[in-house]
């Protein structure tokens, strides 16, 4: 049964709770669109669309306000306590400190579990929404896809370069370059233009560009031999208006089917993941099996031309020659033959080397997805154990002292966050033991801090610190002062 002492608790906690909440919800938010806006803003689009594509973008921000939340109320609530007197007063009715941060222990554990299913299941459909709503701006605001001053391939067969966009929606250009993605055999197509526009197509699948003031390039080649492409004349038009249509059905064919597609892993929840992980297992297993047997083969071989090495040498047991033996000749393409076997070899460790290392960091951001899902709600738990024992010892409430002290806990968690999550990104740590990091360095801080609370320890009193090294030194000296009055 539930006492008033207990919702007094509850009540006490969840007002600055939800006040800590909103407001760091609202930072981290802004952070996030200040680092995003630049990609959006003056592309075209309309301030409703931008906010709703930041908010489903920004969700994901909610997995590390909670835990910080909690820390942060929890200091300030058992500090409050603790600075009015009304933890001593709980305390003096017969209670422990674990019986009076059971109700909101109980609280953070129940949030702890809600912000595990809001993970796992609202934030991947929020990333998803996201993706298709950038997919459908790609579609509809083409501009968005183009970044002044550098080229881009955003149509397929072509790359772009346009010096400025201006206009609405960013549909007005200024010094555009278009060069064909050619190969060597095929036409050479070069478009130079001082203006152009984009304009909307009657076709969806084509883009629309019209061009101003400029100059077309071409080179034929196919069919033409060596001498016809020597006689061939410089070919250039110079144009007041040219319209060029650019197909791009290949974009939005993807576009549609990558609305359909759920198997990223930012999209999955934690039994897809699950299922997605153990594939994976397997796939890099067989990966594995097949390069021990036949990538490392090549070690062992020596490639011998009956032709070049006398057959003395071609007898030999285990190839067990020494060079000083051979004639020059046969010692030259020896060693020519061995330094070419090297290099291919090593090109080929090179190559197999970035295959496992793609292949590992692609399976590190799987496990990495899915465990964050469990650790970071167990992190609403362990700072919890941080935050009321920490703030029943400093007996400090408000916005002070507390909010100084978890920044510098918090501070701390990320940098744990963010440097395991890269090296097992890197393949440098095991994803398994990167993404439960944290918890491991917290969780058993908490229990000591809740351990020192428990039986009113000075955990932050100097004296407690200095008083055995004062100790110490008086013992040192007073010996040495009785050692040199022995001699007087």
């Amino acid at each position: 049964m539930i006492k008033k002492l207990d919702w007094y608790g509850i009540r006490t906690y969840f007002g600055p709770f939800l006040f800590i909440f909103s407001v760091l919800f609202f930072i981290f938010m802004v952070q996030f669109a200040w680092q995003e806006m630049d990609a959006f803003v003056g592309k075209g689009l309309d301030l409703l669309t931008i906010f709703k594509l930041l908010f489903y973008l920004g969700l994901s921000v909610i997995q590390l306000v909670m835990p910080l939340t909690v820390l942060l109320a929890s200091i300030m609530t058992y500090g409050g306590f603790g600075e009015n007197y009304e933890l001593a007063a709980m305390k003096s009715s017969g209670m422990s400190l674990m019986r009076i941060m059971m109700p909101v222990f109980l609280l953070v554990c129940t949030l702890s579990v809600g912000l595990f299913f809001f993970s796992d299941r609202v934030v991947p459909q929020s990333q998803r929404k996201a993706k298709n709503m950038l997919l459908n701006i790609a579609k509809t605001k083409p501009a968005i896809n183009f970044d002044p001053g550098v080229f881009v391939s955003a149509v397929p067969g072509f790359s772009m370069k346009i010096g400025e966009t201006y206009g609405k929606d960013g549909e007005l250009l200024k010094d555009v370059f278009i060069h064909k993605d050619a190969s060597a055999y095929d036409n050479q197509q070069t478009i130079i233009a001082k203006r152009g526009s984009f304009e909307p197509a009657e076709d969806k699948r084509f883009l629309k560009l019209a061009l101003f003031d400029g100059v077309y390039y071409e080179d034929e080649i196919i069919n033409k031999n060596r001498f016809q492409l020597e006689k061939q004349p410089y070919q250039q038009v110079k144009f007041d208006t040219l319209i060029h249509y650019f197909d791009i059905s290949e974009i939005v064919e993807r576009a549609i089917e990558q609305e359909n597609v759920t198997d990223h892993y930012n999209f999955l929840n934690s039994v897809r993941l699950m299922g997605r992980i153990d594939t994976l297992k397997i796939e890099n297993r067989e990966y594995y099996d097949r390069i021990a047997n036949t990538q490392f083969q090549s070690t062992t071989n020596i490639y011998i031309e009956d032709k070049k090495l006398d057959s003395t040498f071609l007898k030999a047991e285990a190839f067990n020659f020494s060079l000083n033996s051979m004639s020059e000749r046969d010692k030259e393409y020896a060693i020519s033959r061995a330094v070419e076997t090297i290099a291919v070899d090593l090109e080929n460790y090179a190559l197999t080397r970035e295959e496992i290392n793609d292949r590992n960091g692609f399976f590190a951001r799987h496990v990495l997805t899915l465990i964050r899902n469990y650790s970071n709600s167990l992190m609403c738990i362990a700072f919890f154990l941080i935050g009321a024992p920490l703030g029943a010892i400093i007996r400090k409430g408000g916005v002070g002292m507390p909010v100084v002290v978890a920044i510098i806990i918090f501070v701390l968690f990320y940098l744990v966050y963010m440097y395991s999550e890269n090296l097992a990104k890197n393949n440098i740590m095991n994803p398994y033991w990167a993404a439960w990091l944290p918890i491991l360095i917290f969780f058993p801080l908490g229990i000591f801090f809740t351990y020192k609370a428990m039986r009113d320890s000075n955990l932050f009193d100097k004296s407690v610190y200095l008083e055995p090294i004062q100790k110490a030194f008086s013992k040192i000296f007073k010996t040495k002062n009785k050692e040199h009055q022995r001699y007087q």
